[in-house]
């Protein structure tokens, strides 16, 4: 009995120990699932071993399958991806028992996707959601080296401000990109543009509601605003700007059974568009949308592509300044993305309406490797060539060069 209770201590501390590093610990039944973070912050981009523990705090055996491939969802402040990691020993994908008080290991192997950088949260859904969060360095950044220890054992570390902040901020990590972020200039200056754009998730992933439904993570708050801005002019004025929040729901990755396709979404939404000025200038509507998303992607090139057609419809659409908008926006569109994760990457989206097609293309490459790993934003190039661009001017076409850069691609 006494042996029986040393185990269980053993276990316990066990725990103890791997959650004061890191790991955030998940239970089933008397087994608990710890993720024990990597010794060395991985590489974007390069491959990690993902330590597995299973502990079993209850005094009689239990009995458990180690998967041989387990699907990992990883999420930084930037992007949410989702891959899967292999059991590097041969016992996965067999039943195990592991006796009261004791745990067992278990290594899996998986590639770090280059979208990921910064501190990074892998959840592990087959493994009873558990999840651990760890840094993810750029390809080519350093490991800073260590400060020489201090004479006065008392002093605490210091942290950037931003790491103090952060611990203020403890829904920060709900935010995420959205639609591309950039600053352009056009080859006609008046024709300049900028946009900026994030999403919040509502529901907390680790909280009780999205542990026991995961598609209740889908529930977002949308904001885009673009604004054309004229930089011939002397005052350099903004010509317009369009206001674009939205409540939308983007579902999680539903399996379609063909291999070739990695990724299939669903993203449904109300949007409010509208430039914020009154009397004639005045322009508004709302368009509730269908957006199903295709996505293949190849993990060896790190090349993918998506293909995602959108439809919507006009709801409380102004008709004193704006009652014709669908015959020069239309009701669908179609947007083509492909190229390399840490590479160039081309964008096209095409529009149909009454009054004409609408295109834009973007071409977007990362500046990493140019500036020796000094500096993280795209070389963003765009065309367009569309009707309706701004709310203001949306009966005229606009045909336009820019080039700048990007944030968010």
């Amino acid at each position: 009995m006494r042996s029986s209770r040393l185990k269980i201590l053993a276990a316990g501390l066990t725990v103890a120990w791997l959650v004061s590093v890191g790991p955030v610990v998940a239970s089933a039944g008397t087994l608990y699932t710890v993720l024990s973070p990597p010794a060395d912050p991985p590489l974007a981009g390069g491959e990690m071993i993902l330590t597995v523990l299973i502990v079993n705090q209850g005094e009689a055996a239990e009995r458990t399958r180690l998967p041989n491939r387990i699907a990992c969802r990883l999420k930084s402040a930037a992007v949410e991806i989702e891959t899967k990691a292999e059991g590097i020993s041969n016992r996965t994908d067999e039943t195990v028992e592991i006796r009261g008080g004791q745990f067992l290991q278990q290594d899996y192997r998986l590639t770090v996707p280059a979208a990921l950088q910064g501190w990074v949260t892998l959840q592990v859904p087959d493994l009873d959601h558990a999840a651990v969060t760890f840094e993810v360095r750029a390809v080519g950044k350093m490991a800073p080296v260590p400060a020489a220890p201090d004479s006065r054992p008392d002093t605490p570390n210091l942290r950037s401000f931003d790491e103090i902040t952060s611990l203020y901020q403890p829904y920060f990590g709900n935010v995420g990109a959205y639609e591309p972020t950039y600053f352009l200039v056009g080859t006609e200056p008046e024709k300049s543009k900028f946009q900026i754009s994030f999403k919040y998730q509502f529901f907390n992933s680790n909280g009780p509601l999205v542990q026991n439904h995961p598609w209740a993570a889908g529930f977002h708050l949308g904001y885009t605003q673009t604004s054309f801005w004229d930089l011939q002019s002397a005052s350099k004025p903004f010509e317009d700007t369009s206001y674009k929040p939205e409540l939308f729901f983007l579902s999680p990755n539903i399996d379609t059974g063909w291999g070739r396709l990695r990724g299939f979404f669903l993203q449904t939404g109300l949007r409010h568009e509208s430039n914020g000025r009154g009397g004639d200038d005045s322009r508004s509507t709302n368009t509730a949308y269908l957006k199903p998303m295709f996505v293949f992607y190849r993990e060896s090139s790190m090349l993918g592509l998506l293909v995602a057609p959108k439809v919507w419809l006009y709801a409380g659409n102004d008709d004193q300044t704006n009652p014709d908008l669908a015959r020069y926006r239309g009701y669908v569109d179609l947007e083509v993305k492909a190229g390399k994760a840490d590479g160039p990457v081309f964008r096209s989206v095409l529009g149909w309406a009454a009054e004409g097609g609408s295109v834009q293309l973007d071409l977007t490459v990362p500046l990493h490797r140019f500036l020796f790993g000094n500096i993280d934003l795209y070389f963003q190039v765009q065309y367009v060539n569309a009707l309706a661009e701004s709310l203001l001017n949306y009966q005229e076409r606009t045909r336009v060069l820019r080039l700048g850069f990007a944030i968010i691609r």
